[in-house]
């Protein structure tokens, strides 16, 4: 069979099982026509496939199983055999030993070239799965961080070499600081100058983490060259600058925001890590409960309507929705979004970052959009009465409209729109839904052992501690216990009877006992099913939900 024929048949079998449509395929065929590359990677770089699907569909014709990161549990003794080179040659990750065979997850399982290469490393007849690049990088991430840093390379080589006139190694020592970031699962960069040292910490799972300091001498350099990659200004050093650059890791490119404040030991620096590799864009992947995922599917299938979600700074409100967006059809759907700033690409959808020093804001782009006919419109966040009244009437004129707002409850929304100086009566036309959402950090499954409740965790599980489990701690989670995070959602959907609630000018509390009585489940009850399920903790779900007052309790016992 030749190979223009082994796409053919892959076409016809996508064209079967619905998951590309004869004109989306049409257009694959006449790119492939003009750059030859195999169709699985034309539909996946045209967004009409996801790269799992069509790894999905290599191992089904190989006759092998395709696993996910999620799905494997690496045995530390084999992974002691190997190094991120070998993973990045052979674009393979070995799992463990079954039954005298070695079970080994490949991007690429038909490459003879590869598979000698895994062959070489280990003597023991293989066991061979499928999986994607993504993934690959999703368990070198989680499994083999960096024994050492690279900044504390650079400074070792440094010592070793250093002699009169022996210059510091700017670029080398700020590129290395981004790469340990990007390596140790950073979100955010931040670079503190003070009087004798220039601290440097990363936010790894929502905490600040200590990385390798530098001397306050170099400090303006390193921040020059900062400014440099972003496009700043490096004569200015008076006022706050942002910006954004780019970088490649591990032969991926990665997009930091760049945020630069003066402050009275120097500028402060943090970075925004938007690694798109990094991140979950499915809505199965970010661990919010089966029966919410399932609503929300059923919330991006409304041919109308404003659907938000809430949370404070750095909750996974804007992955949350580009996860609903990616799992809409683009090609048959005009997607636009307005957004400050544009954190991810997204095939097919266009996208458009607002510039208020040119007066492009939320609601100036918001009516601008609204004449370029989209179907469903992303506002990035509704900040005042103007963005919020323009997208209310986007989607009572026929737009599914997403958007975030800073509550801290989901039936928070509601209330807040109308102090904002939204008619309720428009509210209650309009929303669909609210999903409030917090991230939390989940037990290390390297390290993780059943845990007996105490007295007060018992108490607040109301007396069913389900599987608990904690972390001992391990190098792979850094002794921290925890490893990756989840959200903890509610999901918020009114009713009618919500809609008589609102014309009649309720308050929050007599809004969440109705909902309550419609089924409306919160945040702490998901909370403490994931401590039941073993997921996380009782302190974790304490540490991300604890109110802003103080309880009656707290204020008693001081």
């Amino acid at each position: 069979m030749t190979q223009q024929g082994a796409k053919l048949r892959l076409g016809d079998r996508l064209l079967e099982r619905g998951l590309v449509t004869e004109n989306q395929l049409a257009v694959a065929l006449s790119e492939q026509k003009r750059a030859y590359r195999p169709l699985g990677q034309i539909l996946v770089s045209l967004g009409f496939l996801r790269p799992d699907t069509v790894a999905e569909m290599l191992a089904e014709d190989l006759g092998l199983p395709f696993l996910r990161a999620k799905d494997v549990e690496p045995d530390p003794l084999v992974l002691a055999s190997v190094d991120r080179e070998f993973i990045r040659s052979t674009n393979a990750f070995p799992i463990r030993l079954e039954a005298d065979q070695l079970l080994v997850v490949m991007i690429d399982p038909d490459s003879p070239e590869r598979l000698s290469g895994v062959r070489a490393r280990f003597p023991y007849p293989l066991k061979l799965a499928v999986t994607t690049e993504a993934e690959i990088d999703a368990l070198a991430r989680k499994y083999m961080p960096e024994r050492e840093g690279q900044v504390a390379k650079v400074f070792d080589t440094l010592k070793a070499a250093r002699g009169v006139g022996e210059e510091f190694p700017v670029e080398r020592v700020t590129l290395a600081m981004l790469i340990d970031a990007v390596h140790r699962g950073a979100t955010d960069i931040h670079v503190e100058p003070e009087e004798k040292i220039t601290r440097v910490r990363f936010r790894i799972d929502g905490l600040l983490q200590q990385g390798e300091n530098l001397p306050r001498d170099a400090t303006d350099a390193v921040i020059s060259r900062i400014k440099i990659l972003s496009n700043l200004d490096i004569a200015e050093r008076r006022r706050p600058q942002d910006g954004r650059l780019r970088i490649r890791v591990d032969e991926r490119p990665v997009d930091m925001r760049v945020s630069i404040m003066p402050s009275a030991d120097g500028e402060n620096v943090v970075l925004r890590i938007l690694d798109r590799g990094a991140v979950a864009l499915r809505l199965s992947d970010l661990g919010i409960n089966d029966r919410v995922l399932n609503l929300l599917r059923k919330v991006k299938e409304r041919p109308h309507g404003l659907f938000l979600v809430t949370g404070p700074t750095g909750s996974g409100k804007t992955t949350t929705l580009y996860s609903m967006m990616a799992e809409m059809d683009a090609m048959h759907d005009n997607i636009a979004t307005i957004e400050d700033p544009i954190e991810y690409r997204l095939p097919l959808v266009r996208q458009s970052q607002v510039d208020t020093a040119i007066g492009f804001g939320f609601q100036e782009g918001l009516r601008a959009l609204l004449r370029q006919d989209p179907d469903v419109i992303l506002v990035g966040e509704i900040r005042d009465k103007d963005t919020a009244e323009m997208a209310i009437k986007a989607s009572m004129t026929g737009h599914l409209v997403f958007s975030t707002l800073h509550t801290n409850t989901a039936i928070g929304a509601v209330p807040r729109l109308v102090d904002l100086g939204v008619d309720p009566f428009l509210v209650e036309d309009s929303l669909i839904g609210v999903l409030a959402q917090r991230l939390i950090r989940t037990v290390c499954n390297g390290c993780a052992q059943p845990a007996a409740p105490t007295q007060d965790e018992l108490v607040w599980l109301e007396g069913d501690p389900g599987q608990m489990r904690r972390g001992r701690g391990c190098p792979r989670c850094r002794n921290s216990g925890y490893s990756g995070r989840s959200a903890l959602s509610e999901l918020f959907l009114p009713d009618d009877g919500m809609s008589d609630l609102l014309r009649a000018g309720n308050n929050l509390v007599a809004l969440r006992q109705h909902a309550e009585a419609q089924g409306f489940i919160g945040m702490l009850a998901d909370g403490r099913q994931k401590v039941r399920d073993g997921k996380t903790t009782f302190e974790e779900v304490e540490r991300v939900h604890k109110s802003h007052r103080l309880s009656k309790e707290e204020r008693e016992h001081v």
